[in-house]
């Protein structure tokens, strides 16, 4: 169950967003930019974004949405509009109920946890667990790292998991920061020339 999910959530041809390719126009994927120690990315929802750091030299894109982190893991990037959610106070914990709800619908038994001893004292930050058995008792497991945002949440889930990779999950969670601007040309140049200073 878990390689066939790895292998859904990896398969794409290779659509990579070059800042440098940005015109006037604001970009609608995410945005990558590599630096020494791996990527910046950038995922634009409105009048804000979101901004993470991917490190490590064997980080791969898949595409815009879909990083190979390591061998077997893997790592999707989304957006869940609040109007998707049952609860506009906490949209966090909404998100987090949401997509345990719908493996609920697919899985035979499902657990979470909530994981904060990965995004320390963060509220805007929230990391879930996910553990899915299927009716023979195989394990996929998934990490949720929602950042909240005025219409929503913005996701990085990592998918299938080994406690090894806490660490990882840890530092992606501390650098998933919204930033309460709009991602046009001129921030896109700007991340870029960030980027530059980090090689």
């Amino acid at each position: 169950m878990s390689e066939r999910f790895a292998q859904s959530l990896l398969l794409g041809g290779l659509i990579l967003l070059l800042v440098k390719g940005v015109r006037a126009e604001p970009p609608k994927d995410p945005i990558y930019v590599k630096t020494s120690t791996g990527w910046n990315a950038a995922y634009a929802h409105g009048n804000e974004y979101a901004e993470f750091r991917v490190t490590g030299t064997g980080a791969k894109l898949q595409d815009a949405y879909h990083i190979l982190l390591q061998k077997g893991v893997g790592m999707m990037v989304s957006f869940v509009d609040k109007r998707e959610l049952q609860n506009d106070n906490d949209v966090l914990s909404a998100h987090a109920q949401w997509e345990i709800n719908y493996w609920h619908q697919h899985a035979s038994r499902v657990e979470s946890d909530t994981r904060e001893d990965l995004t320390g004292t963060r509220k805007d930050v929230k990391v879930t667990e996910i553990r899915v058995y299927n009716d023979k008792g195989a394990q996929m497991s998934s990490y949720l790292i929602g950042l909240a945002a005025k219409d929503g949440v913005f996701v990085l889930s990592l998918s299938p998991t080994k406690k090894d990779v806490d660490p990882s999950v840890k530092e992606l969670a501390s650098s998933f920061k919204l930033v309460p601007r709009k991602l046009d040309a001129e921030e896109a140049k700007r991340l870029s020339s960030e980027a530059k200073t980090q090689r």
